[in-house]
């Protein structure tokens, strides 16, 4: 059997942002559905997209890196905050960025969207932004149940387990399809 690796986004750069708690939440979950599954955050902190940037250098290193581990990836997993009802600028910008990779590594990929947000949508406007930002890469967006975390600032445990019962029940079905898609 091939490896299975997912490589999780997070649309939030904070080191302790709850978008990064959701994922590594998520990558414990896949483990037990699959001790074999490696599991890897994305750095996504690249310079503003421009093409004058990309004329004069080329791709940023760290858009390549990205772009490489994405294309062999399994599947990816998309953690996005909710800023100003969309998604963060980072995030946008880094699929700026991953669009300018040849061939594009998003192309036919598997994807779950979660979010984490400490309103009290849980991040369903900037779940719907980023599923319309993900168009152009015909990938595979698995587009139910959404996994939505409001309060996320009260949503995990000193340990890092998301507290609610039915937020867990809706995280262990959405990486259960997931999963099944791989």
């Amino acid at each position: 059997m091939a490896s299975l690796s997912v490589i999780g986004i997070s649309g939030s750069l904070r080191k302790e942002s709850s978008n990064i708690k959701l994922l590594n939440c998520a990558d414990n979950k896949l483990k037990k559905l699959n001790k074999e599954i490696k599991f890897s955050l994305g750095e996504i902190n690249f310079p503003l997209y421009s093409d004058d940037i990309e004329k004069t250098h080329g791709l940023p290193e760290a858009v390549e890196k990205l772009g490489k581990e994405i294309r062999y990836a399994s599947a990816v997993l998309i953690s996005t905050p909710e800023y100003n009802k969309g998604i963060s600028g980072s995030l946008k910008n880094c699929l700026d960025w991953l669009s300018r990779v040849k061939p594009n590594p998003l192309n036919n990929k598997n994807i779950a969207i979660l979010s984490a947000t400490d309103g009290r949508s849980g991040g369903e406007r900037s779940q719907y932004m980023l599923r319309n930002c993900l168009t152009p890469f015909d990938c595979k967006v698995i587009q139910s149940p959404e996994v939505l975390i409001a309060n996320s600032s009260k949503a995990f445990s000193n340990n890092g387990e998301l507290l609610d019962q039915k937020s867990n029940q809706l995280l262990d079905s959405l990486l259960e399809k997931l999963y099944q898609s791989i």
